[in-house]
């Protein structure tokens, strides 16, 4: 067998049992030749009726403009599925980022924390359905729990310091990815969706989305009203915006900035977890999971307009579908749209510094 390891070894043995008598002979190309020589090729058809050939060549057209048509459909249900992910990723940055200045690089690990809890929730409990509700409020326990010690004892000390902030935050980071190791191992958990999520809505042969991803729209639209109520709607976040523009009288009016720093990081944490439940349902979950969308969410936040909850909406969706229009142009490729991605956000933000959306007043100024 290694004898005939190449081409020249495995023609030499079959010619030798073409000499025995003991193989067909090989099909040369004058016995091809010979054979297509007895059929008729036509490249042009005709018909008699001129209303027949008006005819097929308006259902051509007719057929490949529906096509493009779900084509375009297809391509845009994908990107509003990949920029409900995104802004899944990014709303919880855009509270600690956006909201608070935090430059905050562990993000990332409080969505693979997220996972992992969904992960362990599923070991003890069997039903996925029953199991994924208990997994969304536990992994935002979680998550809230280990943001408030990120706050209270690394973050606290270094507000106003943006780059030693985002040194320490990225040390816990690989900290954190190492922990996860050390528990999990590096092999990917299954994290099962419920049954009745399983398959696709399937509009025609082109057009179809999965029911993970029509939930995660829905999951990405419940927050985005979540988050709006608290930050209009409660004390929490009235107080929260009363910190970030001036702190100082936010003290003076007896609103305690140190908590409500340590509750606004806990909740963009929190709502980090809740993202990882999510994405972990469809993606490998992994200790470097939480890697593969920290650039995109700050990316997310600051193409968006940074302190902005409809920025960081529209910074998705411009995202997911510049990524999708490109990976659809070069779809042997998804590292370029990565770059391309990455070029033309430079070349954004060198036009418009403060985003899609920018802040007006007087936290404009900050």
């Amino acid at each position: 067998v290694a004898q005939l390891s190449t081409e020249a070894a495995r023609d030499r043995a079959y010619d030798a049992l073409v000499a025995s008598d003991l193989a067909p002979p090989r099909i040369t190309q004058a016995d091809i030749d010979a054979s297509l020589s007895s059929f008729r090729f036509f490249d042009v058809y005709t018909a008699s009726s001129q209303a027949v050939t008006t005819a097929a060549k308006a259902a051509i057209a007719s057929t490949e403009t529906r096509v493009a048509i779900s084509q375009a459909a297809d391509l845009g249900l994908d990107a509003l599925s990949l920029a409900s992910i995104y802004f899944l990723a990014a709303i919880g940055l855009a509270i600690t980022f956006g909201v608070m200045g935090v430059i905050n690089m562990a993000h990332g690990e409080f969505i693979m924390m997220g996972a992992y809890t969904g992960y362990v929730v599923q070991i003890f409990v069997p039903n996925h359905t029953a199991s994924i509700l208990i997994a969304v409020p536990l992994a935002f326990a979680v998550t809230f729990a280990a943001g408030v010690a990120l706050e209270r004892l690394v973050v606290r000390w270094l507000y106003h310091r943006p780059l030693e902030t985002l040194l320490a935050t990225f040390g816990v980071s690989i900290a954190l990815q190492q922990l996860a190791k050390n528990i999990f191992g590096t092999q990917a958990r299954p994290l099962t969706s419920p049954a009745w999520l399983d398959g696709a809505w399937v509009i025609n042969d082109m057009v179809s989305i999965s029911y993970i991803r029509i939930a995660i729209f829905i999951l990405a639209l419940l927050f985005l009203a979540l988050f709006l109520f608290i930050m209009k709607r409660t004390r929490l976040g009235l107080e929260t915006r009363a910190v970030t523009q001036n702190p100082r009288m936010a003290a003076s009016m007896g609103i305690n900035p140190d908590r409500v720093n340590m509750l606004t990081f806990g909740l963009g944490s929190g709502i980090a977890g809740i993202a990882g439940v999510a994405i972990g349902l469809f993606a490998k979950v992994t200790s470097e999971m939480g890697s593969d969308y920290i650039v995109q969410s700050f990316m997310t936040v600051v193409v968006g307009g940074v302190g902005n909850i409809w920025g960081t909406l529209a910074g998705a969706a411009m995202i997911g579908s510049f990524q999708k229009s490109v990976e659809f142009l070069n779809p042997s490729n998804t590292l370029a749209a990565q770059t391309y991605m990455i070029i033309f956000i430079i070349i954004f933000i060198q036009f418009r510094p403060r985003g899609i959306i920018a802040l007006k007043g007087r936290a404009a100024g900050d």
